[in-house]
């Protein structure tokens, strides 16, 4: 009875850990992607030319290792520094946005590993930044930064391709130059500034300038046309002028006082204004 005890007890154990090795193997052999990534089957050390994509997936247990490589957009930030065309020392914050084309993502593995941001992708940033750069003045790279990071992103892509990494973006988010340059470009904006504001005056006092030759022009126009009238009507008086037209005029500018004295030779009073004497009364004059 005791043997037959340890028999089934012997049997238990031996169950048990067929079970267990059954739910080790079943485990090992099941393999899950998540979504954005894909697997690199490694068996008994050699990478297998067929990636694994997203979802649930059979391998051979115990002699296959699944490396998840993220296929999604990521990104790398990587500060450099260039010479400009002119050169003067130019860092930089560059911006790249990157993936692993899927169908290449085994080659990237066996060639590179995992390490691939370090050894391949900033490098290639760092020197395509530098060549960029030369062809370049230092005031180019500011205001043309878009067709620097369009060229950047060319030399980037060209670099990279044969790794399959695919860029999708070249930002420069900063750029930063020795404080002497500042300086230089500071001047330079004030001095244009400055220039800026001397053509505004110049402008101004050339409009005035006009201004006034024009009311100038006004001015003579007007005084010729009064002296055409004023002609015109001394013309047409001497036309037309008797001796009543001209006594007319006379008393149209007589002031209102009657005179003291007809001038002639020699002068002799009309009449004194203070006695009330006629001429007749007054005693005659002496040559």
């Amino acid at each position: 009875m005791a043997r037959h005890t340890d028999t089934a007890k012997t049997y238990a154990v031996v169950i048990a850990v067929i079970l267990i090795f059954v739910f080790i193997t079943l485990g090992n052999s099941i393999r899950i992607i998540d979504p954005g990534f894909v697997g690199i089957v490694v068996r008994l050390g050699e990478a297998q030319p067929k990636e694994l994509g997203e979802g649930i997936h059979a391998v051979i247990p115990f002699i296959t290792v699944v490396k998840p490589l993220d296929v999604r957009i990521q990104k790398a930030d990587v500060k450099t520094d260039a010479a400009s065309k002119d050169l003067q020392t130019v860092k930089a914050s560059i911006v790249v946005n990157y993936r692993i084309d899927k169908t290449r993502a085994v080659t990237l593995y066996r060639e590179i590993g995992i390490t691939y941001v370090a050894t391949v992708i900033e490098p290639a940033i760092q020197e395509a930044f530098k060549a960029g750069s030369a062809k370049y003045t230092a005031e180019s790279l500011i205001t043309e930064r878009s067709l620097v990071s369009t060229g950047i992103k060319e030399s980037i892509s060209s670099r990279l391709q044969p790794f399959g990494v695919v860029i999708d973006a070249v930002n420069i988010t900063n750029f930063e130059f020795s404080p002497e340059f500042n300086k230089a470009i500071e001047d330079k904006m004030t001095a244009e500034q400055r220039a800026l504001q001397a053509q505004k005056e110049l402008e101004r006092f050339r409009f005035e300038a006009l201004q006034k030759v024009e009311t100038a022009k006004g001015e003579a126009e007007s005084i010729m046309e009064r002296a055409k009238a004023q002609a015109e009507s001394l013309n047409l008086k001497s036309k037309y002028a008797t001796q009543t037209l001209v006594w007319l005029t006379a008393v149209e500018k007589w002031d209102g006082k009657l005179p003291t004295h007809l001038f002639a030779a020699p002068p002799a009073a009309v009449f004194d204004v203070n006695d009330g004497k006629s001429p007749d009364n007054l005693p005659p004059q002496k040559p």
